[in-house]
């Protein structure tokens, strides 16, 4: 029996992490918990490439293939093995992020067609039953980046017209997929949060 699978997804400092934390306590072992970019060996060694503040800045076309490729590792090596033991997976960042940050946030319209077409071909057999999209303020977002440890990598740190065409582009991608997305207020109390995503994630389950 195939597992379910659940993308966390919204702003640095939406509270991912937070909720992600909850989940962990919540669902044990019966859920796999991953990341994007990264999640598998090969693809965690692209995920330092493309972190990284260092060095010169990388296009929005290298960007955009170097995300495809360390998902299509993540999802063949991580994902698809999972699921096929009937495992819930929750991935902290998934192809949602690539729309909203690639296509939306660097305004690379002429790559739309393109990430449907990527997203047909990696994702197939393996499409996320649900999105939850963690939605919060640009201001909001900002402060909670900057209170955390690890600080801002080379995303997280670019100008507020960025950030607001990126939190656009999640609502857009939820939009787009209806059912399969769910739209949540980060700015609500987040035990009430949890407790609509878990909802959720049992309904599927």
């Amino acid at each position: 029996m195939r597992g379910v699978f659940i993308v966390i997804d919204g702003l640095g400092g939406s509270g991912k992490t937070t909720q992600l934390t909850m989940l962990k306590k919540r669902l044990g072992r019966r859920a796999l918990f991953t990341h994007e970019p990264g999640g598998a060996p090969r693809a965690e060694r692209i995920r330092d490439i493309l972190k990284s503040g260092k060095g010169p800045k990388l296009d929005p076309l290298t960007d955009f293939f170097l995300f495809w490729a360390a998902r299509a590792e993540h999802v063949g090596a991580r994902i698809k093995p999972a699921l096929r033991k009937g495992k819930i997976v929750i991935s902290d960042r998934f192809d949602s992020s690539t729309f909203a940050m690639q296509v939306r946030g660097d305004e690379q319209k002429t790559l739309e067609k393109l990430f449907w077409q990527c997203r047909e071909h990696t994702l197939e057999g393996c499409m996320p039953d649900l999105y939850v999209i963690l939605d919060a303020s640009i201001s909001t977002s900002r402060s909670r980046r900057r209170g955390r440890g690890e600080g801002e990598d080379r995303f997280d740190e670019r100008e507020e017209a960025y950030q607001k065409r990126v939190r656009a582009g999640y609502k857009e991608f939820a939009k787009r997929l209806g059912k399969r997305a769910l739209v949540l207020d980060a700015a609500e109390p987040q035990r009430d949060v949890n407790e609509t995503i878990v909802h959720a994630i049992e309904k599927l389950a």
